[in-house]
């Protein structure tokens, strides 16, 4: 059985109307309004007219058609809204004040009321060429209700032929109408059903990332409050350490020993560097403060910074940007550091050398800079976890560099990507949106 409720009910006016089912020249349905005032007109099925009637029977019965057929043309012809019939019936009103009002008392009383001879006597005749439209002489007007709701009323007619409306007719329709009632009712209830079950859906993954964005930031806190006491406790005690080794290195004459001060003070150095780095990760969550940076001298920056380690491990660099003067609104600190943790990860990625290459590109709803490296790759069960807070396949370095960039591109409104490209190496799209203006 169909959930929809048009649907059901305009099954319903049909059955009351085909010859295979009661019959009736006319059924007319009437709902309340929204506010619960009016009886309004809302479907109808049947001719407007004795002619029309003729033309309609005489092309049922010369192309055969069955009830799902006439069901089907049916609802076509109430969806087009050009039907006479149903376009004369939208303009009824009937208020629920009017007691004495055939289709009122069927609605509140929920009882079969029979109107015969056109006696209309204690009832309103608004809107009264309506009325007069429809020649209403003898018809019958049926409920539609559960024990909990009511749907509306049937008004169902012989407009054409005239045959009397008998007793078994309206026992006939009353039964209809409670089936029919049945099947409004579990109609709405399964729609009711589907529209809880879509709200609970929703509700189901709005907590889920409600308490997804939670862990996250319990995780980030945490990493703030550690990353401060790491610098409070560590990096004095480690630049007293690394200043010490440091004067001995220098004053030192057995080379054994000058070695042994020269490893103390570059791993002092690299405890720094990790404390930076976690210190840069746990501070990039607050707003960027943007200005008017130009994007070239930026980048070359970087590259200027790295020039040492590209040139340790044998790699050549590459820039292509054929609109050098192009400014963008950033914050110049954070998004260098963005981009040296991008750079860092392509050199590391290339230890016996190769390409570094970095692109700038302007596309109709942005900035695209992509830097591409000829290096190992990453393999594809690791590409979307490779900015994962700690997640690295490196034997050194905290796995935070690629997560620390990636949410510094989403705070400027951007976002990050990482794809294998053709010669085997990694390719990073940072995407910007068109946020540029003049230098």
């Amino acid at each position: 059985m169909t959930n929809d409720l048009d649907a059901i009910l305009q099954a319903v006016l049909v059955g009351v109307t085909a010859g295979e089912g009661f019959g009736f020249n006319r059924a007319i349905l009437f709902r309340p309004d929204s506010e619960g005032k009016l009886l309004e007109g809302y479907k109808a099925v049947g001719p407007s007219s004795r002619e029309d009637a003729y033309r309609i029977w005489s092309e049922i019965a010369s192309r055969g058609l069955s009830l799902q057929e006439i069901l089907s043309e049916s609802a076509n012809a109430s969806r087009d809204g050009h039907h006479s019939l149903s376009q004369m019936v939208s303009r009824i009103r009937v208020s629920l004040d009017d007691r004495l009002h055939p289709l009122v008392r069927a609605f509140i009383d929920m009882s079969v009321c029979m109107v015969t001879d056109g006696d209309r006597q204690g009832w309103s005749e608004e809107p009264a060429d309506v009325w007069g439209g429809l020649g209403l002489d003898e018809f019958v007007v049926v409920p539609l209700h559960t024990d909990v709701e009511r749907y509306g009323v049937i008004l169902a007619d012989n407009f054409v032929t005239r045959r009397p409306i008998t007793l078994d007719d309206v026992e006939s329709l009353q039964v209809f109408a409670a089936l029919a009632s049945i099947a409004i009712f579990k109609a709405k209830s399964c729609r009711h059903l589907e529209e809880r079950l879509g709200s609970q859906e929703r509700l189901a993954i709005t907590l889920e990332e409600k308490q997804d964005l939670l862990i996250e930031a319990e995780r980030r806190a945490l990493l703030g409050r550690m990353s401060d006491q790491l610098f409070h406790e560590l990096r004095n005690p480690m630049t007293c350490i690394g200043g010490v080794a440091n004067l001995l290195r220098k004053k030192l004459v057995d080379p054994e020993l000058k070695g042994h001060a020269e490893i103390i003070v570059n791993e002092i150095r690299r405890l720094e560097g990790v404390l930076s780095e976690l210190f840069a990760f746990t501070s990039a969550s607050a707003v960027p403060h943007r200005d008017a940076v130009a994007l070239y001298p930026l980048i070359d920056a970087c590259l200027i910074l790295l020039q040492s380690e590209l040139e340790r491990h044998g790699i050549t660099r590459h820039v292509c940007m054929l609109k050098k003067d192009l400014v963008l609104d950033l914050d110049a600190t954070l998004f260098q550091q963005a981009l040296i943790h991008i750079l860092k990860n392509a050199i590391e990625a290339m230890p016996e050398g190769g390409l570094l290459t970095v692109s700038v590109s302007q596309v109709e709803d942005g900035t695209v800079i992509q830097i591409a490296d000829t290096g190992l790759g990453i393999a594809k069960g690791h590409l979307h976890r490779v900015d994962e807070p700690f997640f690295t396949t490196k034997t050194q370095g905290m796995g935070i560099g690629l997560t620390h960039a990636k949410r510094v591109i989403e705070l400027h409104g951007g976002h990050l990507t990482l794809v294998r490209n053709r010669v085997g190496g990694t390719t990073v799209d940072i995407c910007l949106p068109n946020r540029q203006c003049s230098p």
